[in-house]
């Protein structure tokens, strides 16, 4: 499809569907027949993605042994930048990986949010399933890796919560193991906005209505996984980057927003008290380092779903794998906010390395305007609500560095670092028990790296100049020998 066409259709692709049709058209979508949901759909995703550099395929899976042909699950969402682009409604093409955290940032910057239209129907009606019919094993839920203990029928999901006091709907995106026919586990790291509000219900010994969407638009699954503030609903958000409404029908049972084009529902509840053991799961930092303990479950009261329904899926690995982008660059885009909500000058690119991965080695690209201004880029940065949770290594550079190419970053590290005068330590910072090295009470340690020019040769100029091509001659060479650089 051509660069014009596709332009015609972001923001407005339809849903999951439209999504996954015009992925294809692009040559990004593999289709897969035979695959099991044992480990078989998780280890093809895995190993197509690994090393992939950013041009891993979507896969949808057909004809899963044991399964009604159409009944689908979707890997794979975002392992390319163009299907990142294309779901934010954004430019397939750009020079610098970074450019799309730029444009990202300048759209919701300007955007307004707007709340979700609510409607009477939509294709997530089309089954209604309740009572003794209840049964998620219905879909073709996988058990992702080799050593999980279980199904996970949550990975690329949104659960949707309500805050009790203020009213707002929160989506996060928080992985649900599959313990029968009629419950499902809900794992919430401490400081998320669901697991406030499940605290918050808890304390006062009340239940808690949840919804689960397993199969959705792949805008609502990204910003579930992005960090927004607080108050903020993820459905008012996407609203806005969309620039109409979602529509939404009401829950028959939780009264709560469901998309209408949504392909799969799960209203549920939490009751304090009730709990499974929970995990272990191979999660986003490559390991099974989260103790299997006991957590909340949900009670299923109703299963909607479309025909032939769509199962979204992110079975995490090792770096890189299929939600590094997912992250990083909506984390990004929180970063280059918050530095320059606190008043920082020239902020020229902000990047979450996919192999780190998510903010555990984010580059910060500067033009320096004063001493002390990359010191000060790296504190926020690492401390923002953006880059706080599980991070581990900072690092800011000079302008002519693309934060985004990691041979650039790793260069300067090499040759403008001194490692007596360029590192500061942040201890017992907001940690994840997902990290092999987490300390007791779920802290961590992070080191920021200062890897600019010093101020004082940049100022003046002493620093040794770089070999290099000018943008000048750079330019004249492409336009002479365009063949050279298609």
């Amino acid at each position: 499809m051509s660069e014009a066409g596709l332009k015609l259709v972001q923001g407005g692709y339809g849903g999951l569907r439209g999504w996954i049709d015009q992925v294809e058209r692009m040559g990004e979508l593999k289709r897969v027949n035979g695959a099991s949901w044992d480990t078989e759909m998780g280890a093809i995703t895995h190993m197509l993605t690994e090393h992939s550099h950013g041009t891993g395929p979507a896969l949808l899976f057909d004809d899963i042994p044991g399964y009604p042909k159409g009944f689908r699950t979707l890997y794979g969402h975002f392992s390319s930048v163009r299907r990142v682009a294309l779901t934010l409604g954004l430019p397939l093409e750009r020079e610098r990986k970074v450019d799309i955290v730029k444009q990202y940032y300048d759209r919701i910057q300007t955007m307004k949010h707007m709340p979700p239209r609510y409607v009477k129907d939509g294709p997530i009606l089309e089954n209604v399933i309740q009572g003794d019919d209840i049964d998620v094993l219905k879909f073709p839920v996988p058990r992702h890796h080799e050593a999980d203990k279980a199904r996970y029928i949550g990975t690329a999901n949104c659960v949707i919560t309500q805050d009790p006091d203020a009213g707002w709907f929160n989506l996060g995106c928080y992985r649900n193991q599959v313990y029968d026919a009629k419950r499902i586990g809900c794992q919430i790291t401490e400081g998320k906005h669901g697991r406030i509000h499940r605290d918050k219900y808890f304390e006062r010994g009340e239940k808690m209505k949840v919804v689960v969407l397993v199969g959705q638009d792949p805008l609502l699954f990204m910003l579930a996984a992005s960090p927004l503030p607080e108050g903020i609903s993820e459905l008012d958000f996407a609203g806005g980057l969309r620039g109409e409404p979602i529509d939404v029908i009401r829950g028959p049972y939780t009264g709560f927003p469901i998309p209408a084009d949504a392909e799969i529902a799960i209203e549920a509840e939490a009751v304090p008290g009730q709990v499974l053991e929970e995990g272990p799961f191979g999660e986003w930092m490559g390991y099974y380092s989260d103790d299997t303990v006991a957590r909340p479950y949900l009670d299923i009261k109703t299963i909607l779903h479309r025909n032939n329904p769509i199962l979204t899926c992110a079975p995490q690995h090792k770096p890189v794998d299929e939600t590094g982008l997912l992250k990083g660059i909506a984390g990004s885009a929180q970063i280059w906010r918050s530095l320059e909500a606190c008043g920082l000058p020239d902020i020229l690119g902000v990047w979450n390395h996919e192999a780190g991965p998510a903010t555990r080695f984010t580059v910060i690209q500067i033009k320096q305007r004063y001493p002390g201004h990359a010191r000060n880029v790296l504190h926020v940065a690492c401390s923002c609500q953006g880059g706080a949770y599980a991070g581990k290594w900072t690092v800011v550079v000079d302008d002519d560095i693309d934060a985004g190419d990691l041979d650039q970053v790793l260069w300067a590290m090499c040759t403008r670092f001194d490692p007596m005068t360029d590192i500061d330590l942040v201890q017992k910072a907001w940690a994840s028990k997902r990290d092999p090295l987490y300390l007791p009470g779920n802290f961590n340690n992070r080191i920021l790296i200062d890897a600019c020019i010093p101020y004082d040769k940049y100022l003046k100029g002493t620093f040794p100049p770089v070999v290099d091509v000018s943008p000048k001659l750079r330019g004249d060479i492409k336009a002479k020998f365009p063949q050279l650089f298609s």
